[in-house]
């Protein structure tokens, strides 16, 4: 099976998560979203699709220009590290996207632990997006972040671990 995973990332976490995904899944390639392209290959069986949630939606233009003006310790440790925040948006990829009806979609996100399960989430966005386009997805998981935008400690472990499992059920 041939896999595709695209991540939007401002902070790197998201981009955490695509590689520990990318990772345990053997013949997985990972890009940023910026690098993607709009028309996915049909040899693509399986396109995972990670975005940061940006207040319990997909990022726009003013979420990103207002992460790049965060001062948490994960923004910071970011930009001390020379992490590049992703120039577009997953919501604009979505948009201009020709993903054919035989590729599996399967979305994550990124959010800060409990305020997103109550009010919204990128990940379950980007499904609805998708769908009113006529694709074939479903929402994959969330992985937590702290408040001070720096990822939890096993939500490597945890998105590792959820790839082989549905490598496993393919």
């Amino acid at each position: 099976m041939s896999t595709l995973v695209i991540v939007e990332s401002h902070f790197s976490n998201t981009w955490s998560i695509g590689e520990a995904i990318a990772g345990a899944l053997p013949d997985a390639t990972l890009l940023r979203v910026d690098n993607a392209p709009k028309r996915i290959d049909p040899s693509v069986e399986l396109l995972i699709l990670g975005a940061p949630t940006h207040a319990f939606t997909l990022s726009s233009s003013a979420s990103r220009t207002s992460a790049l003006e965060r001062k948490t310790a994960g923004a910071q440790a970011a930009r001390r590290g020379g992490f590049h925040a992703s120039s577009i948006g997953l919501r604009e990829w979505i948009a201009e996207a020709s993903i054919p009806g035989t590729t599996k979609v399967l979305t994550f996100d990124t959010c800060v632990a409990g305020a997103g399960t109550l009010f919204g989430q990128a990940a379950k966005k980007a499904v609805a997006r998708l769908v009113a386009n006529g694709v074939n997805a479903q929402y994959g998981s969330t992985f937590w972040v702290t408040g001070a935008d720096q990822l939890r400690a096993e939500e490597t472990e945890r998105a590792a671990a959820w790839a082989r499992g549905f490598k496993a059920g393919e």
